[in-house]
């Protein structure tokens, strides 16, 4: 970490990288080796959102402070390869007077030898050989439970949001779809005709929710929602002689109370 404190501002001027390489030197090995927390591990400890993580390491590897490293260290905590994030090597030789010397058969990347147990580092010249270290290098035993409590969220929240069970209560989410029947025993029960809900409210509806997360409800009770709402809008248009425009934001500021 003390190499990502030291590189001048002129080198790194944005504080956001520079707050994200700082994480990122945190879970390093010694020679900077093998760092693989999350975007959200990242967004939870900085304060930044996921987006902007995911900006700023793909900036500091433009800028040549971070690279793909031996991605077999993330495969042997993570079974599944999608939710594997990706491992990186600090560049310590950024700006330092001598890089690293890399020992025989290392990894022309990486810089880091592969072996049986792990990840064999390259000690700095005239020093002893290093241990072969086990993989969980990554930090101290607290980081690493926060980060498989953080992917054990993760894959909870994306298993949730691809079939969530029709009597939990969820988050709206991009990828929802209102249940057919639900939607239709809404309509029904409403007394609007079958076709009152075209996809532009039902996009309309996600976006607004979709950025309050805070708001949670069952499959059937986002579909009373739903057509609550759209009901509502028909009958304002219908007293202006108008039909409902759903691709027009301003119907939001009355939304909050469904």
């Amino acid at each position: 970490m003390s190499w990502a404190m030291k590189i001048p501002t002129d080198s790194l001027p944005n504080p956001a990288a520079r707050h994200v390489l700082l994480c990122m030197a945190n879970y390093a090995g010694p020679e900077g080796c093998g760092a693989f927390p999350s975007a959200l591990t990242i967004s939870s400890q900085t304060g930044l959102s996921e987006r902007t993580v995911r900006l700023k390491l793909d900036e500091l590897e433009k800028a040549g402070f971070i690279a793909e490293g031996n991605q077999a260290i993330a495969a042997a905590y993570i079974d599944r390869r999608d939710r594997r994030p990706v491992v990186y090597d600090l560049q310590l030789n950024r700006g330092a007077n001598a890089a690293p010397r890399k020992e025989r058969g290392a990894d022309k990347r990486t810089g880091c030898s592969s072996q049986q147990n792990g990840v064999q580092e390259n000690a700095k010249r005239g020093a002893a050989a290093a241990p072969n270290t086990p993989l969980n290098h990554q930090g101290t035993e607290e980081q690493q439970l926060q980060r498989d409590l953080a992917a054990e969220i993760a894959e909870q929240d994306l298993a949730a949001a691809e079939c969530p069970s029709p009597n939990q209560r969820f988050a709206m989410f991009a990828a929802w779809e209102p249940s057919a029947k639900a939607l239709a025993d809404q309509i029904a029960i409403a007394g609007i005709p079958a076709d009152s809900v075209p996809d532009a409210a039902v996009r309309s509806f996600k976006g607004f929710y979709a950025a309050r997360p805070g708001t949670v409800d069952s499959a059937h009770g986002w579909c009373y929602r739903l057509v609550q709402w759209v009901k509502r809008e028909r009958v304002k248009a219908a007293g202006q002689g108008q039909a409902p425009d759903f691709d027009d934001t301003s119907w939001a500021e009355n939304l909050g109370g469904l």
